[in-house]
């Protein structure tokens, strides 16, 4: 948890963490088909990336005015991959090739992404659970009658579990069965 906390706080700073926290996963575990026979493939997200960095926290890499050019993207990368193979004793003999994609990649990629932050926003608390979107749009209903607001930018926060659209879709059934109870009591 310190070493998760260390760099939060140096990601909030918009500087490139000395130790991200890296998460990891591989796709070919559960479908060996994305990956030639014998071959592997390693995911690796990093969960605190400034968008502008304005500085190195390990006082190593030069970010210059914070673009995310080619050099910084790779220089970063190298960090990571030396913090990864601390864990992974045959890293360096295994990897045959990398593809690095920095937060300016993936907002070019994505404008919903804003500052390459894949979450869709902050998870400060004024941005999260019941605040999201805004406090008093309850329910994943807009103040346009009949649109209903889901994705991560929504209760319950970001990632990509859909339980805004479930959420959503709960509120939905609830008013459809109420104005079928109301028009049957008009009825009589």
């Amino acid at each position: 948890m310190d070493g998760v906390s260390r760099a939060v706080n140096e990601a909030q700073r918009h500087l490139l963490p000395a130790r991200p926290t890296i998460v990891a996963g591989q796709p070919a575990a559960l479908d060996p088909t994305r990956v030639p026979d014998g071959g592997g493939a390693l995911w690796l997200q990093l969960q605190e990336t400034p968008g502008r960095p304005v500085g190195d926290a390990a006082g190593e890499i030069d970010v210059g005015d914070g673009t995310w050019t080619e050099d910084l993207r790779e220089r970063y990368a190298d960090r990571v991959v030396a913090e990864l193979g601390k864990h992974v004793t045959n890293l360096d003999s295994a990897l045959v090739a990398r593809r690095v994609i920095s937060p300016a990649d993936l907002e070019a990629a994505n404008c919903n992404l804003v500052g390459g932050d894949p979450y869709a926003g902050a998870c400060t608390l004024d941005q999260f659970l019941l605040w999201r979107p805004v406090p008093h749009l309850h329910g994943h209903r807009t103040v346009v009658d009949g649109l209903w607001h889901i994705g991560a930018s929504t209760h319950p926060g970001p990632g990509l579990g859909g339980a805004s659209g479930l959420l959503a879709a709960q509120n939905l059934i609830r008013r459809a069965g109420r104005r079928r109870r109301l028009r049957a009591l008009t009825r009589r």
